[in-house]
């Protein structure tokens, strides 16, 4: 038997801009770039990349598994997150007006997780901004603990261990350090991390059928991006703006 998903929405086609919007509204300390809703990209309301003195930390990915990516935007943390639409990988165009918003003389880090659109898009995103004249570095991170070693293209996925990336990378720029020192700083944290997705339900798009494919009394090891085990490692942190 399929149902609907309960949700408090409005139009599932509106969503993430929705989203973005009230967190933008409730947090001064966040804004949103020119060209919002097309281009989704959340960042601090103190930073501009004229007079930004430290490394940038982005980040960014699909939606629907808030608060990640834009709830992790603050000072000691992301400097910009790049918001793609429900399980998608954001755009190139986004991502690049991403880095050059707040990307100064210092540069930028791009944490991705191991997916192939958040890999290609990134990737191709930074190497457009190296082009510019902007120093970038990217580290991808794979902490699923449900996969064998990476073996092969894929390799593991990049899941709530991300979050912790984000935050040694941005306790590092906040201090000043230089770019390549921030990233060895994520690269590492990224190797030492890991996460085993749990889910008691079936993941949801809004405005589609749920399955009943995970029936009463099962529960599914070795998920993507669990919106649950997010919100639990965000409350072992100080992380603005979520858990305050």
């Amino acid at each position: 038997m399929a149902f609907l998903g309960k949700k408090l929405i409005n139009d599932p086609n509106d969503v993430v801009t929705e989203f973005i919007e009230g967190l933008v509204e409730t947090y001064p300390g966040l804004q949103y770039l020119d060209g919002f809703p097309e281009v989704k990209v959340v960042l601090r309301a103190d930073v501009s990349s004229a007079t930004y003195d430290k490394v940038a930390v982005i980040s960014g990915g699909g939606s629907g598994h808030e608060p990640a990516h834009a709830g992790f935007v603050g000072e000691g943390m992301l400097t910009a997150a790049i918001c793609g639409d429900v399980f998608a990988s954001p755009p190139i165009d986004s991502i690049l007006a991403g880095i050059r918003a707040v990307t100064g003389p210092m540069g930028c880090l791009l944490i991705v997780k191991n997916y192939t659109g958040d890999r290609l898009n990134f990737g191709l995103a930074a190497e457009q901004a190296k082009s510019e004249g902007y120093k970038v570095e990217m580290v991808i991170v794979g902490d699923d603990c449900a996969l064998p070693p990476p073996r092969g293209i894929a390799g593991r996925r990049g899941l709530a261990g991300t979050i912790l990336v984000h935050k040694v990378a941005g306790a590092a720029a906040a201090c000043g350090l230089s770019l390549g020192e921030v990233s060895a700083e994520a690269q590492r944290a990224s190797e030492l991390v890991g996460t085993m997705g749990v889910a008691l339900s079936v993941c949801t798009l809004p405005g589609q059928v749920t399955s009943d494919r995970l029936g009463p009394g099962k529960i599914e090891l070795g998920l993507g991006i669990v919106r649950n085990l997010l919100n639990v490692l965000l409350y072992s942190m100080d992380v603005n703006p979520w858990v305050r």
